[in-house]
């Protein structure tokens, strides 16, 4: 009972009073009940984290700003080939089946393969890269086969691979070989083309210098897409987003609000409108009763306190740069 927990334990002692049950024995469980169970039981560390598999997720693209190109792009590669499934054949085209989105962390990536999933009707399996990662022999590449196996069995379906740097980086630098073996076994499920008829991959990473150079060639992930940091239209069409539900004072505070906001990514701009509301809340207590309006005073106070904290993470992160990062700003809405 090598690499059981308390959980383990638990489970193998119910599933054995359900077999001695089954035996005419509910209130005896022998010892052939348990080594039976035990014979078949699989440690849950040997499990792929069932809290991150689920069906159809609900946030579509309309739900995210900006990223006009690659909504485009994932259309032609997931929706097309069953659309135009006739022309396909004709014209004899061999269907990609892996995106790899890239780029800085909070510029859209889960978000966008979530949507994805919804708008072509797939079902949806996401996966954190570290969470299939296990110290016992044999068991991360078992992970990654049971993840194909499930997207198999629910065709049509996307798997997402969330920090696929960690997953799959380049062979060679690992002492253990966890790692490597795990890329070989990523390398040898994209290659199964027959395999994977109906089942499409999306990977996300914010390293794509890290990702092992194989699985970058035709036939695995065809398509490397940069997310990067949005411009001041799609700042515009995100705050419209994050703020949709939200009372605000005047539609022209986002308006000037995505132009003060260059650099800042789309979870930075949701965080702000997040905490302008908590601001307000905090302003209308004694007025329970009354809605919670947004005013340009609170979207103000936490611009400037966000944007000092971004500028202080800035300079830790800063090593040779020899130029200095844009100095704390306070900004006044017009």
């Amino acid at each position: 009972m090598e690499n059981f927990v308390i959980g383990d334990l638990k489970r193998v002692v119910d599933r054995a009073k359900i077999a001695a049950s089954m035996n005419g024995r509910a209130e005896e469980v022998h010892v052939d009940d348990l080594r039976g169970v035990v014979e078949e039981y699989r440690p849950i560390s040997f499990e792929v984290p069932k809290s991150e598999v689920g069906g159809q997720v609900k946030v579509s693209w309309k739900d995210v700003g900006g990223m006009r190109g690659i909504k485009q792009l994932m259309s032609e590669v997931l929706l097309w080939p069953s659309k135009y499934a006739l022309l396909f054949e004709r014209c004899g085209l061999r269907l990609g089946r892996g995106v790899m989105l890239h780029g800085p962390s909070g510029c859209g990536k889960t978000l966008m393969a979530q949507a994805t999933a919804t708008e072509t009707k797939m079902n949806f399996i996401q996966v954190k890269g570290p969470e299939l990662l296990s110290k016992y022999i044999g068991a991360s590449e078992e992970n990654v086969r049971n993840v194909f196996d499930r997207a198999r069995s629910s065709r049509p379906c996307l798997i997402f691979f969330d920090e696929f740097d960690a997953l799959a980086p380049r062979r060679g630098h690992d002492s253990t070989g966890v790692t490597d073996r795990v890329v070989n076994q990523l390398l040898t499920e994209l290659d199964g083309a027959d395999q994977l008829e109906g089942v499409f991959v999306i990977a996300a990473t914010s390293r794509l210098d890290l990702i092992d150079p194989a699985l970058l060639r035709p036939g695995r992930f065809d398509h490397v897409v940069e997310c990067n940091i949005p411009d001041w239209e799609e700042r515009k069409e995100i705050l419209q987003i994050v703020s949709a539900n939200v009372r605000i004072e005047s539609p022209k505070i986002t308006i000037q609000l995505a132009k003060d906001t260059e650099g800042w990514n789309g979870a930075q701009l949701k965080g702000l409108i997040t905490n302008a509301q908590f601001e307000a809340i905090r302003s209308n207590l004694r007025n329970v009763g009354e809605k919670v309006v947004v005013r340009k005073q609170d979207i103000e106070k936490c611009f400037g306190e966000q944007q000092r904290k971004m500028n202080k993470n800035s300079r830790s992160r800063e090593v040779v740069q020899t130029n200095g990062w844009p100095q704390e700003q306070r900004v006044t809405l017009a």
